[in-house]
């Protein structure tokens, strides 16, 4: 394997891995992580590095128990992710903090906006023309996780009924488990897509919220190929032939973007995320700026070449007030890599950097070479682009 040398201050790592045609890969990730410093008169957020860089996440965590609860932070050890996930994790904010059965929240990303219905505790309630839904409680603030959105798990006669679009719910209850339940009322879900309202008790809906969606829930478990007793037997743990890459993709589908270009930023808003205490008008917006962070890759034929990392992932944990970013690259095993050396230019050092290459690099009397990534060599210097 070849050796990684990290000239930057993100955490990083360098791993293999096959696709789903067992062809092989080195796959650079880095990790940034950002302070999100909110102005409270109008919400206009600037991002700091912050001070503690976090490592890369090596497996998925969740809130706690794995069966009962939603991811939190998924795992970095993705081969390729063919969109950009971006997540929102947090707690939804009723308008001034003031409680209330039912509030909206939205974020929205470039121009795209997702939003959902939070509410108070209610009830699915038996009658004789069926099961209906109470008026909910009013309500100040609620955890956007999708342990309140519809979905469940329940043991019946000894088999686990799952709801497949969202496992770890709550309010989604099955013909089989209804006949067996013999009480007035049920607990109902807190959370909704206003495209996707419930209708009724054994309804089934997308998962409801910003966070990470599961593995094997509908929506995404489709891209994960066939793994049936034929692949078990003759190809585990290899990935079925069938795989695609966009299993790798956890945000909402509403929620995944095509990836932002170098040089650019992914402009983020976001409404009843955060308290009114804190921000009156209760709105967020902020971009999360694209990195020059590249590989200067050396190969055994003593080439060397460049390659810019692609921002895949964007975390923003509104209650901690950070934002953290995964950067990828994939680089083919017919390369021959003897090494990877990770680099990070500054955003006020490009032109310097850009001007310097330019000086220095075809004399042949400097020893000193100044690498730059793609998006340098093409872009002119002073211009940046957004989107």
């Amino acid at each position: 394997m070849a050796e990684l040398i990290n000239h930057s201050a993100f955490p990083a790592l360098l791993f293999d891995a096959l696709d789903q045609d067992d062809a092989g890969y080195s796959i650079l990730a880095a990790h940034v992580s950002y302070d999100l410093l909110i102005r409270p008169e109008d919400g206009v957020a600037t991002l700091q590095f912050s001070a503690e860089q976090k490592p890369l996440c090596f497996g998925d965590e969740h809130y706690a128990d794995p069966v009962r609860t939603g991811v939190k932070v998924e795992s970095d050890l993705s081969t390729y992710k063919p969109r950009l996930d971006v997540v929102f994790n947090g707690s939804a904010h009723a308008p001034g903090d003031q409680p209330t059965p039912a509030f909206g929240v939205a974020v929205r990303v470039y121009d795209r906006a997702s939003s959902l219905l939070v509410c108070g505790p209610r009830w699915w309630k038996r009658s004789v023309l069926g099961w209906s839904l109470s008026e909910p409680a009013p309500i100040a603030r609620l955890d956007l996780r999708y342990e309140y959105a519809s979905g469940g798990l329940y043991e019946i006669d000894g088999d686990h009924v799952a709801a497949p679009t969202n496992t770890v719910g709550m309010g989604w209850y099955p013909p089989e488990y209804l006949r067996q339940f013999k009480g007035e009322q049920l607990p109902a879900p807190q959370i909704e897509a206003p495209e996707h309202r419930l209708r009724g008790i054994s309804d089934l809906v997308p998962a409801a919220g910003f966070g990470f969606i599961g593995r094997g829930w509908r929506g995404r478990l489709e891209f994960g190929g066939t793994a049936d007793a034929a692949w078990q037997e003759q190809r585990h743990p290899l990935l079925p032939r069938d795989f695609r890459m966009e299993y790798w993709n956890g945000a909402p589908p509403a929620l995944q973007f095509p990836h932002p270009r170098p040089l650019s930023s992914v402009p983020i808003a976001a409404q009843n995320l955060v308290a009114a205490r804190d921000v009156p008008g209760q709105g967020v917006y902020f971009e999360v700026p694209v990195e020059t962070i590249f590989a200067l890759v050396g190969l055994q034929s003593g080439i060397g070449l460049t390659r810019d990392l692609i921002l895949d992932t964007i975390r923003v944990e509104m209650d901690e007030r950070k934002v953290y970013c995964t950067y990828r690259l994939a680089l083919a095993e017919e390369l021959e890599i003897t090494e990877v050396q990770l680099r990070y230019i500054a955003a006020h050092d490009r032109d310097h950097q850009r001007a310097l290459a330019a000086r220095m690099n075809p004399d042949p009397a400097v020893r000193e070479f100044v690498p730059l990534p793609p998006s340098l060599m093409t872009q002119p210097a002073g211009q940046a682009r957004h989107g």
